[in-house]
Order: C-alpha cells, then structure tokens, then sequence
C-alpha cells in the first residue's frame, strides 16, 4: 500500500448478534428475579459480556487522539475524511437517555440499550452504524462507534428542506430557488448526520447566483 493511501478502517463489532445475546443474557437474570432488569444489572452484564468478547481496546482509534470535531449531549465527535465516516465515543458512563422508563427505573439507557437503539436504528432506516469497541478510564466506560451520512439521508435532507437537485459536472448539487443559492460537493465527508436527525455542514462549496449561472442552475434541476 503506498503511504498516501488511506487504510481500511478497522472492522466493526456486528451489532445484531451482540444485542441478541446480551438481551438473552438480561432476560434470563429477570426470569430469576421475577421481574425486569435495571441500569446496574445491566451495566455489569454488559460489562462482563464486554470482557468476555474482547471488546475493551487497548488503544483508542487514532482520531480520538485529536480534539474532537463536535460534542453533544450524548457523544464526543470525530470526523474521519478518510473513510468518508465520523467516530462516536459516548461520555464516560453515559449512554444516552431512555425514550420511557418504568417510575422505579433509571432514565438512563444501560450500553445493552444503546447498542440495541443503534441495531434498531439500522433496521429501521438502512444506515450502516458499527460497534468497534469499548474504551476504560478511571472504571468508566466509553462505547465507541462508527456512522456514515449515507448518500440517501444527504439527498431526503436537502430536498425534504425545500432544496431542488440537479447535476453539474456529474457532481450531485442543490439549488434553494428562494435565496437563488447553489451548495455541491455534499458528499458524506462533508455533512455529518446528527443526533438530532439534522446534517451538520463540514466543508460545502456555497455559491449565490445571478444572471446566466441562474439561468443555466434553473435548466440543469428543470432537466433532472
């Protein structure tokens, strides 16, 4: 491999499997207890599920070893231009939040459920989210994982929001008819699929338009 090349990013973790057999796993302490597991219980189910399967890394993917690109309320963000993909290390003992939660149960989603949530979330809407691992510091744990802004969801994104698409130098591009603006080069590198379901805009090329570009623009998305 010459080295500009890039490297094949490491192999994810398959999801359906893992969330199978941790949910087998649950399952069959809440028989025994007569009841449902907790956020403890299934911490350390996972926890020893984790171990077990050699899912603690050693060293964390190179990108975390930079500043990460965004934070939210959930993750810490690292874009991988590469592999056109972006890194997801959840904050230390922090997998997100339960949609509904029984009145005697933590509102916190356990790693069991995380996983599960992204499993669905691949079910669900075709995305290719991996698992690749667990990160420790201090007895806290980091899962981390790796998500595509697929082609689909860059195109339904734009044009669910008013723009109209069209090609130009066999690049797909959008136009806004109501500021007369062009955005292309909006491949996954460049928009990063939220938590929250919105695109975040890395590196777009932006251009107002006027007179024949406007015109040549408004034959091009009339034409596609």
């Amino acid at each position: 491999m010459s080295p500009h090349e890039p490297s094949e990013p490491t192999p994810g973790i398959p999801l359906e499997a893992s969330v199978d057999e941790l949910r087998r796993r649950c399952e069959a302490v809440a028989r025994l207890q007569g009841g449902s597991t907790y956020y403890q219980e299934e911490l350390g189910i996972f926890r020893s599920y984790a171990a077990e399967k050699g899912f603690f890394l050693a060293d964390p993917p190179p990108e975390l070893s930079r500043t990460p690109d965004e934070e939210g309320n959930e993750h810490q963000v690292w874009f991988d231009r590469d592999s056109a993909t972006y890194l997801k290390a959840t904050w230390p003992d922090f997998f997100g939040l339960l949609v509904i939660h029984r009145h005697d149960e933590d509102a916190k989603a356990s790693p069991v459920a995380y996983l599960e949530r992204w499993h669905l979330h691949n079910e669900l809407f075709g995305d290719r989210v991996e698992f690749l691992g667990v990160l420790e510091t201090d007895g806290q744990m980091r899962l981390v994982i790796r998500q595509p802004a697929t082609v689909e969801q860059i195109e339904a994104f734009f044009t669910g929001n008013g723009w109209l698409c069209f090609t130009v130098g066999g690049e797909i591009a959008f136009f806004d008819p109501e500021r007369n603006v062009a955005i292309s080069d909006t491949h996954r590198g460049n928009l990063i699929l939220m938590d929250d379901g919105l695109l975040a805009p890395i590196d777009l090329r932006v251009q107002s338009l006027s007179g024949a570009l406007l015109d040549t623009v408004v034959k091009l998305y009339q034409s596609s």
